[in-house]
């Protein structure tokens, strides 16, 4: 038998297990989507500008596909009205810097443009984007996702918003769908920005194992053959994502690894032994994915608790941590944030359940204080960070990188 068969296949429709799958209806998300919805209705019922939309929560809550919904509906809306509205989706994962992002938006609104440009001043991209901006006209909604990763480097955040009142455009009317992964993103942005930006704010909380059951039990009736998944099957994997991260995203990646470990045993169901086996398969993945899903800053904090453990050096205080992922961020070439943001950095880890974070008294010596650490094994981290862009010097030498450190 070819390496590419299988002797039994459980899935209808596999592609309802992929992450770019936009489902028809999202049930446990119907208050999100309103929230997210009315910021638009003003402008559909009298040509008035579109509020700019922020939407906050850890990954996996399904921010991402509800703003798609919302986007779809009111694109076909405006299609039927015939109202000249125009949606662009960018990701700024890759970015982290004003320039950059101005360049990723140049490559998603101008046909010739294919890479972001170089050697141009951020003033000339600026006027470049607005000129073609423009051009297009009408109703313009950016989707902006994972606009963390740009940390206090928001200027973007700030010229979007007011780009028509401060007579950078008069053609065109833009709003912004913002998308953070990191609860504490906005404490790090100027005034300014945060004034233009922050006219409706929708937070998703995460999932819990009912709410996760609900989201499975529908992606089963859509991916699998009836009778495919056996009954306990779902609300384990519900349960199981739910202590973890409560990522509907980790919940039904585990489903899928199940239904592919059940084809290649040649069993038409998928069981919990199935289910099971895709867990622990799927352990050193969901490192690399929970790193992957991670800004950069979070990226580098994590990698500062990795040194300081490398040396034996943790539980350690939130300032030696800090110390540390300067020196990070610094060789990775990241903006650095501020000391007083790091903590709540921290916790948004302790979410992820790769780090904890506890208080301790500080008693006649001081007032209280935190101690941070890993919760997963060094070495699985590391091998994780193998698969993150940036940091595969200072993985590949852990030890230099820590014996150069500035900590007595």
């Amino acid at each position: 038998m070819s390496l590419f068969e299988t002797d039994t296949n459980v899935f209808e429709n596999e592609r309802a297990l992929m992450e770019e799958w936009v489902p028809d209806r999202l049930p446990e998300r119907e208050p999100e989507l309103e929230e997210i919805a009315k910021s638009f209705r003003t402008t559909i019922r009298s040509g008035i500008e579109p509020k700019n939309v922020l939407i906050s929560g850890k990954t996996g809550q399904g921010k991402t596909v509800t703003a798609r919904v919302v986007l779809k509906e009111l694109h076909n809306y405006c299609q039927e009205k015939d109202i000249d509205l125009r949606t662009f989706e960018v990701s700024l994962k890759d970015v982290n810097t004003a320039y950059q992002s101005v360049g990723k938006i140049l490559t998603e609104i101008e046909p010739e443009t294919t890479e972001r440009p170089k050697g141009l001043s951020l003033t000339d991209l600026n006027e470049r984007m607005f000129r073609r901006l423009d051009e297009i006209g009408g109703y313009i909604v950016f989707f902006l996702d994972e606009i963390d990763n740009l940390g206090s480097d928001d200027d973007l955040l700030y010229q979007l918003p007011r780009a028509r009142s401060n007579g950078k455009i008069t053609n065109a009317h833009l709003s912004i769908i913002g998308i953070s992964n990191d609860l504490q993103f906005k404490q790090d942005l100027s005034a300014k920005t945060k004034d233009s930006l922050y006219e409706n704010e929708v937070h998703f909380d995460p999932y819990d194992a009912d709410e996760l059951r609900s989201i499975l039990y529908d992606r089963v009736e859509t991916a699998f053959k009836p009778g495919a998944v056996d009954d306990g099957v779902v609300g384990l994997a519900a349960a199981w994502t739910a202590k973890d991260t409560g990522s509907a995203r980790q919940a039904i990646r585990l489903l899928h690894e199940a239904g592919d470990i059940a084809c290649v045993e040649g069993s038409d169901i998928v069981t919990e032994a199935h289910l099971d086996n895709a867990r622990d398969e799927l352990e050193e993945v969901n490192i690399v994915n929970k790193l992957k899903d991670l800004t950069i800053n979070d990226q580098a904090l994590l990698m500062a608790l990795a040194i300081l453990e490398s040396r034996g050096d943790t539980p350690a205080r939130t300032k030696e941590v800090y110390s540390e992922y300067k020196r990070v961020a610094d060789a990775i070439g990241t903006n650095q944030l501020t000391s007083r943001s790091i903590r709540d950095k921290l916790t948004n880890l302790d979410t992820y359940n790769l780090a904890m974070t506890h208080k301790r008294k500080g008693g006649v010596q001081g007032g209280d204080y935190y101690l941070s650490e890993l919760r997963v094994n060094l070495d699985s981290l590391l091998e994780g960070f193998e698969h993150v862009e940036d940091f595969d010097g200072i993985v590949q030498d852990v030890d230099t990188f820590s014996r150069q450190s500035t900590l007595s």
